[in-house]
Protein backbone atom coordinates (compact mmCIF):
# COMPACT_ATOMS: atom_id res chain seq x y z
CA UNK A 1 0.00 0.00 0.00
CA UNK A 2 1.10 3.48 -1.03
CA UNK A 3 1.70 6.82 1.26
CA UNK A 4 -1.45 7.69 -0.72
CA UNK A 5 -3.49 4.56 -0.44
CA UNK A 6 -2.98 4.83 3.20
CA UNK A 7 -4.05 8.70 3.45
CA UNK A 8 -6.87 7.66 1.24
CA UNK A 9 -7.74 4.76 3.75
CA UNK A 10 -7.48 6.75 6.89
CA UNK A 11 -9.33 9.49 4.91
CA UNK A 12 -12.23 7.03 4.29
CA UNK A 13 -11.85 5.47 7.92
CA UNK A 14 -12.30 9.13 9.42
CA UNK A 15 -15.55 10.20 7.01
CA UNK A 16 -16.82 6.81 8.11
CA UNK A 17 -16.21 7.89 11.40
CA UNK A 18 -18.35 10.97 11.09
CA UNK A 19 -21.00 9.64 9.22
CA UNK A 20 -21.64 6.76 11.61
CA UNK A 21 -23.27 8.97 14.44
CA UNK A 22 -19.71 10.52 15.34
CA UNK A 23 -18.24 7.14 16.24
CA UNK A 24 -14.65 7.86 17.61
CA UNK A 25 -12.81 5.87 15.94
CA UNK A 26 -8.83 4.84 17.36
CA UNK A 27 -6.26 3.77 14.72
CA UNK A 28 -2.76 2.93 15.50
CA UNK A 29 0.09 1.19 14.03
CA UNK A 30 2.63 -1.24 14.59
CA UNK A 31 6.26 -1.38 13.36
CA UNK A 32 5.95 -5.16 12.83
CA UNK A 33 10.07 -5.10 11.49
CA UNK A 34 10.77 -3.52 14.78
CA UNK A 35 8.99 -6.29 16.68
CA UNK A 36 10.36 -9.19 15.09
CA UNK A 37 14.06 -7.43 15.74
CA UNK A 38 13.45 -7.03 19.59
CA UNK A 39 11.73 -10.34 19.81
CA UNK A 40 14.67 -13.04 21.13
CA UNK A 41 12.43 -15.70 19.45
CA UNK A 42 12.48 -14.35 16.11
CA UNK A 43 16.22 -13.53 16.46
CA UNK A 44 16.90 -17.49 17.02
CA UNK A 45 14.84 -18.20 13.98
CA UNK A 46 16.39 -15.88 11.93
CA UNK A 47 19.55 -17.00 12.63
CA UNK A 48 18.94 -21.07 11.90
CA UNK A 49 17.24 -19.59 8.74
CA UNK A 50 20.34 -18.11 8.02
CA UNK A 51 22.26 -20.82 8.48
CA UNK A 52 20.64 -23.08 6.31
CA UNK A 53 20.27 -20.64 3.04
CA UNK A 54 23.86 -20.22 3.93
CA UNK A 55 24.44 -23.98 3.66
CA UNK A 56 22.25 -23.73 0.28
CA UNK A 57 24.56 -20.60 -1.09
CA UNK A 58 27.87 -22.39 -1.04
CA UNK A 59 26.57 -25.43 -2.34
CA UNK A 60 25.10 -23.38 -5.29
CA UNK A 61 28.15 -21.16 -5.42
CA UNK A 62 30.93 -24.45 -5.66
CA UNK A 63 28.03 -25.83 -8.69
CA UNK A 64 28.42 -22.27 -9.76
CA UNK A 65 32.45 -22.16 -9.57
CA UNK A 66 32.97 -26.26 -11.00
CA UNK A 67 30.75 -24.95 -14.11
CA UNK A 68 32.87 -21.35 -14.92
CA UNK A 69 35.79 -23.51 -14.25
CA UNK A 70 34.91 -26.42 -16.69
CA UNK A 71 33.57 -23.91 -19.26
CA UNK A 72 36.97 -21.92 -19.27
CA UNK A 73 38.59 -24.72 -20.00
CA UNK A 74 36.40 -25.80 -22.84
CA UNK A 75 36.93 -22.20 -23.99
CA UNK A 76 40.83 -22.55 -23.79
CA UNK A 77 41.07 -25.97 -25.32
CA UNK A 78 38.33 -26.03 -28.23
CA UNK A 79 40.31 -24.93 -30.69
CA UNK A 80 42.62 -28.49 -30.74
CA UNK A 81 39.49 -30.58 -29.83
CA UNK A 82 37.65 -32.74 -32.41
CA UNK A 83 33.86 -32.12 -33.40
CA UNK A 84 32.78 -34.80 -31.66
CA UNK A 85 34.36 -33.69 -28.36
CA UNK A 86 33.37 -30.33 -28.59
CA UNK A 87 29.72 -31.24 -28.92
CA UNK A 88 30.29 -34.21 -25.85
CA UNK A 89 31.83 -31.42 -23.58
CA UNK A 90 29.04 -28.72 -24.70
CA UNK A 91 26.24 -31.32 -23.84
CA UNK A 92 28.27 -31.62 -20.57
CA UNK A 93 28.09 -27.98 -19.75
CA UNK A 94 24.78 -27.10 -20.82
CA UNK A 95 23.98 -30.51 -18.48
CA UNK A 96 25.75 -28.64 -15.57
CA UNK A 97 24.40 -25.44 -16.30
CA UNK A 98 20.97 -26.50 -16.02
CA UNK A 99 21.98 -28.39 -13.06
CA UNK A 100 22.96 -24.74 -11.54
CA UNK A 101 19.55 -23.56 -12.63
CA UNK A 102 17.56 -26.25 -11.60
CA UNK A 103 19.20 -26.02 -8.47
CA UNK A 104 19.00 -22.21 -7.85
CA UNK A 105 14.85 -22.42 -8.57
CA UNK A 106 15.07 -25.26 -6.16
CA UNK A 107 16.29 -23.90 -3.40
CA UNK A 108 15.88 -19.87 -3.94
CA UNK A 109 12.71 -19.72 -6.35
CA UNK A 110 9.11 -18.41 -5.13
CA UNK A 111 8.45 -21.49 -4.44
CA UNK A 112 11.47 -23.20 -3.39
CA UNK A 113 13.09 -24.79 -0.55
CA UNK A 114 13.93 -21.40 1.09
CA UNK A 115 10.57 -19.43 0.61
CA UNK A 116 8.29 -22.99 2.45
CA UNK A 117 11.55 -23.16 5.24
CA UNK A 118 10.73 -19.68 6.07
CA UNK A 119 7.14 -19.75 6.05
CA UNK A 120 7.05 -22.77 7.90
CA UNK A 121 9.88 -21.14 10.38
CA UNK A 122 8.15 -17.89 10.32
CA UNK A 123 4.87 -18.84 10.57
CA UNK A 124 4.25 -19.90 14.66
CA UNK A 125 6.35 -16.36 15.14
CA UNK A 126 3.69 -14.23 13.07
CA UNK A 127 0.48 -15.84 14.70
CA UNK A 128 1.64 -14.86 17.92
CA UNK A 129 2.73 -11.47 16.87
CA UNK A 130 -1.15 -10.68 15.13
CA UNK A 131 -2.62 -12.60 18.45
CA UNK A 132 -0.46 -9.95 20.39
CA UNK A 133 -1.49 -7.02 18.52
CA UNK A 134 -5.27 -8.10 18.66
CA UNK A 135 -5.15 -8.67 22.88
CA UNK A 136 -3.26 -5.01 22.61
CA UNK A 137 -6.09 -3.44 20.33
CA UNK A 138 -8.43 -4.34 22.26
CA UNK A 139 -6.89 -3.23 25.68
CA UNK A 140 -6.72 0.02 24.04
CA UNK A 141 -9.93 -0.15 21.99
CA UNK A 142 -8.54 0.40 19.25
CA UNK A 143 -10.73 -0.03 15.93
CA UNK A 144 -7.80 -0.98 13.24
CA UNK A 145 -3.67 -1.56 13.67
CA UNK A 146 -2.04 -0.81 10.59
CA UNK A 147 1.46 -2.20 10.18
CA UNK A 148 4.09 0.64 9.20
CA UNK A 149 5.99 -1.29 6.53
CA UNK A 150 8.83 1.12 5.51
CA UNK A 151 6.65 3.18 2.89
CA UNK A 152 3.33 1.11 3.29
CA UNK A 153 1.09 0.05 5.42
CA UNK A 154 -1.01 -3.15 5.96
CA UNK A 155 -4.19 -3.70 8.29
CA UNK A 156 -3.23 -5.93 11.01
CA UNK A 157 -6.36 -5.62 12.83
CA UNK A 158 -9.77 -4.41 12.29
CA UNK A 159 -12.79 -4.35 14.73
CA UNK A 160 -15.85 -7.15 12.79
CA UNK A 161 -18.49 -4.65 12.88
CA UNK A 162 -16.44 -2.19 9.72
CA UNK A 163 -16.33 -5.29 7.35
CA UNK A 164 -18.21 -4.62 4.42
CA UNK A 165 -17.05 -7.26 2.38
CA UNK A 166 -20.64 -9.51 2.46
CA UNK A 167 -22.10 -5.74 1.58
CA UNK A 168 -20.23 -5.34 -1.32
CA UNK A 169 -20.53 -8.59 -2.60
CA UNK A 170 -24.10 -8.43 -2.19
CA UNK A 171 -24.58 -5.28 -4.27
CA UNK A 172 -22.41 -6.66 -6.90
CA UNK A 173 -24.73 -9.85 -7.64
CA UNK A 174 -27.09 -7.64 -7.64
CA UNK A 175 -26.22 -5.43 -9.55
CA UNK A 176 -25.96 -1.82 -9.17
CA UNK A 177 -29.42 -0.90 -10.01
Amino acid sequence: MTRFSLFLTAVCLVAFGMTAGAQNLKIGFVDSQKIFEGLPEAQEVQTQLDAQLGLWQDTLDIMARSFQTDFEAYQAQQGMMSEEAKQTKQQELMRMQQEVTDYRTRKFGQTGDAARLRQSMLQPLQAKVLKAIEEVAKQEKLNFVFDKIEDAAMLLYAEAKFDYTFKVLDYLKRGSR
